[in-house]
């Protein structure tokens, strides 16, 4: 056994997601650690947290590579406006930022964590919640800090910018990665 710490959260939450395929992906040269073993590479860890209880499930997806995410954005967008107000009754921007932070949390599950990667959209009256997951119960997502523009690895900084909330917490089924939106706008 390796001296190397496991992150999980302070409790579990539940899931439906299945225990992963044992595959192992090889990020991009390109993109930062997401190491929260290694707090000196310029950030920190998000702190785990849980997401609250009382959203529905609307919609789930399973990626298994990058290919996947256009057709996922896509249909998250039509998920989010079959779930919205009509036209006029606010809204704004809100499912532009839900489809950018989702597709930021699900290109950092598929490069840095243990595909394949679920999002789960739910939703609880007036707020969505999305849930990222990905196999990998290692690596806590990081928070990136003084990197210059074009650097990548503000995925992160996106979410807690654009979202609510941000969070994240590991169980038996993997590490799991949330955001909410709030806008009493949608039903």
């Amino acid at each position: 056994m390796s001296d190397e710490e496991q992150l999980t959260a302070p409790c579990a939450a539940p899931s439906d997601a299945p225990a992963g395929t044992g595959h192992a992906p090889t990020p991009p040269p390109t993109l930062p650690p997401d190491d929260a073993l290694s707090p000196h590479r310029g950030g920190h860890p998000l702190p785990s947290s849980h997401p609250p209880e009382v959203f529905v499930p609307l919609r789930r997806w399973v990626l298994d590579s990058a290919t996947e995410l256009h057709a996922m954005r896509s249909d998250l967008r039509e998920q989010l406006a079959a779930s919205a107000p009509a036209p006029g009754s606010g809204g704004g921007g809100l499912p532009d930022s839900v489809v950018l932070v989702t597709s930021e949390l699900a290109t950092n599950a598929l490069a840095h964590g243990n595909p394949p990667a679920q999002v789960h959209l739910l939703v609880d009256g007036h707020a969505v919640l999305v849930v990222v997951s990905d196999n990998d119960t290692t690596h806590a997502p990081f928070l990136a800090q003084d990197r210059e523009p074009g650097a990548g690895g503000f995925g992160l900084k996106i979410a807690r910018q654009l979202s609510a909330d941000v969070g994240w917490w590991t169980d038996a089924s993997g590490k799991h990665v949330w955001a909410t939106f709030e806008d009493e706008s949608y039903a």
